[in-house]
């Protein structure tokens, strides 16, 4: 896939296309003048309003990754929320939301990391209606590095983990150069510059810590290691609290995990809510926080198989949940927290009480919150297995396929590849042909090699007329051209990028 010239005849019919109703979305590529594109991408931009999102990639090695432009995170310096947001992309992608057309400026080059965002986001995720367009600078410019780029965040994307930890050193030792915060503000150090080296070191030492537990190691003892440094060594009461209960909380996770020390886990738990006790932190922080603390020692006792407990505590946090003010964290916490109980109810054979809860979820996935509506579905699906009710289970199928949610997860198509199955052997090859089909319709083009096996499984079935296997053999063309034209793209970008 080679750019259209921004300035060109091709460019123009490409853009008439993209503002009628009928447009066929998927990733586009332009390649113009620096002023011509800041322009052009000006007059789309007001054009589509809120319906755009525009972002600005200025330099291939230091600028802000594409994953967390698409999703902002604040603080940009925390290491743990830059991995949390991480973590929240590769599982779950983006969600658009009413933005149909994401809108790139790029400077220089696309990094290896965006690449593969923007690759993840058009034929891993398949969002839908959702359209990339990419605008090249004509003629590279390799900028100077900007002195303000979140360099954290940076190389947790761009670099290897060796790099990060010696960035982290590196800040560390800055922050050590500064004169001890405990010594009283002389004549040229006012109060509030003294605050600030002292919340320079705290950020410096809270993100190594934090270093210390997030990064990947074979080395049982590290967690441990870190119990008895959080319990007994001073340096970390030079944390704030929230930084102290963030790492409590993320030691604790890490243990109930792994099954070492659950006794450990709990401790880091009850660390956590002394520390939040502190009255610098606002009653809603310690609200969200404290439910959170509940959900991990809930995590606990299932692990433990006392699943009443683990229920009890799940509810205390639903209850705490609903203390925080109306909003969207309020709304998607109380889903994910009646998911959460419906699952430990699942696990302890409660399937009625299971149905109740799920169904009392889903009046909330409405509007913005309906991308959780696929989630509720699938638990569904899994109540009405174990209880037998097989026209329920695949009522809750279609319904999930039909959402056209942008990603089937594994479980889920061997799942319905399963009932499909079944179907076959029941004599009703009619309705195992229909899960077929919206599996092929449904399946993003990474999935290629799986459609391909379905589409056989399809035409066996002889349900099929001529006109449908045509219609199914277009489909499975149009992504076989679609990845293509990506490694085309890939190509072109590889070639540009080398001079």
């Amino acid at each position: 896939m080679k750019p259209v010239l921004l300035e060109s005849t091709e460019y123009h019919d490409l853009r008439s296309k993209w503002f009628r109703a009928s447009h066929e979305p998927g990733l586009f590529v332009v390649e113009g003048r620096s002023d011509a594109v800041k322009h052009e991408l000006q007059k789309l931009s007001m054009h589509w309003q809120e319906r755009a999102i525009r972002l600005l990639l200025d330099d291939a090695h230091n600028t802000l990754p594409l994953m967390y432009q698409l999703n902002p995170v604040n603080p940009i310096d925390d290491l743990v929320a830059c991995k949390n947001a991480l973590l929240r992309f590769h599982r779950a992608g983006w969600a658009p939301g009413a933005r149909k057309w994401i809108l790139l400026e790029i400077v220089s080059g696309l990094h290896p990391a965006d690449l593969g965002a923007i690759h993840h986001l058009l034929y891993r995720q398949k969002l839908k209606d959702v359209s990339v367009l990419l605008f090249f600078h004509q003629f590279p410019v390799r900028l100077n590095p900007s002195k303000n780029v979140p360099k954290l965040a940076i190389s947790l994307v761009r670099d290897t983990p060796e790099q990060t930890r010696h960035l982290l050193n590196e800040q560390l030792r800055i922050a050590g150069r500064d004169d001890e915060v405990e010594v009283e503000s002389g004549p040229g150090n006012s109060p509030h510059q003294v605050q600030r080296k002292a919340q320079r070191k705290a950020l410096a030492l809270y993100n190594r810590l934090a270093w210390i537990l997030l990064c990947k190691s074979d080395n049982p003892r590290r967690y441990k290691a870190c119990y008895r440094f959080f319990n007994q060594n001073s340096i970390f009461q030079r944390l704030s609290a929230a930084q102290q209960a963030i790492l409590w909380f993320e030691l604790g996770q890490l243990l109930t995990k792994n099954g070492d020390d659950y006794a450990a886990a709990r401790d880091c738990y009850a660390q956590a809510r002394v520390v939040l006790e502190d009255e610098n932190l606002s009653e809603v922080y310690r609200i969200g926080k404290e439910a959170a603390l509940d959900n991990g020692e809930a995590l606990i006792e299932m692990q433990e198989g006392n699943i009443p407990r683990a229920i009890e505590l799940e509810r205390r946090a639903g209850l705490r949940i609903g203390e925080l003010p109306s909003g969207p964290d309020r709304h998607v916490f109380q889903i994910q927290t009646a998911l959460n109980i419906a699952g430990l109810q699942v696990r302890a054979g409660l399937l009625m009480d299971a149905e109740t809860t799920l169904m009392t979820a889903e009046k909330l996935c409405t509007g913005v919150y309906s991308g959780w509506l696929g989630h509720i579905l699938q638990l569904k699906m899994t109540v009405y297995q174990q209880l037998g009710e097989q026209e329920l289970e695949y009522n809750m199928l279609m319904q999930v396929l039909r959402m056209k949610t942008g990603s089937i997860p594994s479980k889920l198509l061997k799942r319905a590849v399963e009932m499909a199955g079944m179907l076959i052997q029941q004599g009703d090859e009619e309705r195992a042909a229909e899960v077929y089909r919206l599996l092929i319709a449904g399946l993003p083009a990474t999935s290629l090699q799986q459609i391909r096996l379905i589409r056989q499984s399809l035409s066996g079935l002889g349900t099929e007329s001529p006109a449908a296997a045509a219609i199914q053999h277009q489909l499975t063309l149009k992504l076989e051209i679609q990845l293509d034209s990506w490694e085309q793209f890939k190509y072109w970008h590889e070639r540009r990028e080398s001079g």
